[in-house]
């Protein structure tokens, strides 16, 4: 499996849960202003900052699996599924939960579940940062390398030699 498609399972798994926290690009989003987010070419990272990008995504891909660990164990103790919990989740950001026809249990558990959620996002938003800021990457320029690495096959071959792939 290739970086972008582990990247893309992430994304996902964290969709599944009902949360983006672990999408990498929202967190380094919501840091970088738009005008930094332009124009960053690929010839413009050095080995250095495309060794730190996949330092840190590796280290976010590990802290996604750990935090869609902890999701799950919450469906489970709320006795919800994850299909459940995920089509209340999209009902609810559409403002239509009462269309989806959940039982009283279903919403009490939808509840206290997204709740619970809502309750690891700090602490979790914070863990990313640390994760990619660690060996000295900044937000900023991981969301650059991320935004190149999304459309650029070369930077991407880049990237997975670095990885060892």
């Amino acid at each position: 499996m290739n970086f972008m498609n582990k990247l893309k399972g992430a994304a996902i798994a964290a969709l599944v849960i009902g949360f983006t926290v672990f999408g990498t690009t929202a967190v380094a989003q919501q840091a970088t202003p738009p005008a930094q987010q332009q124009g960053a070419a690929p010839q413009d990272f050095s080995d250095a900052d495309l060794k730190q990008f996949a330092d840190a995504s590796s280290r976010l891909m590990a802290l996604q699996q750990e935090g869609e660990k902890t999701m799950m164990g919450i469906l489970e103790e709320e006795k919800l599924s994850v299909e459940k919990f995920n089509e209340m989740a999209q009902a609810h950001q559409q403002q239509k939960l009462a269309e989806v026809g959940a039982t009283a249990e279903e919403m009490a558990s939808f509840n206290k579940a997204a709740q619970r959620m809502m309750e690891l996002q700090p602490a979790m938003q914070k863990d990313v940062e640390t994760a990619i800021q660690k060996d000295g990457m900044t937000l900023e320029k991981y969301e650059q390398i991320m935004m190149v690495y999304q459309q650029d096959p070369s930077l991407q071959e880049r990237v997975n030699k670095l990885m060892g792939q």
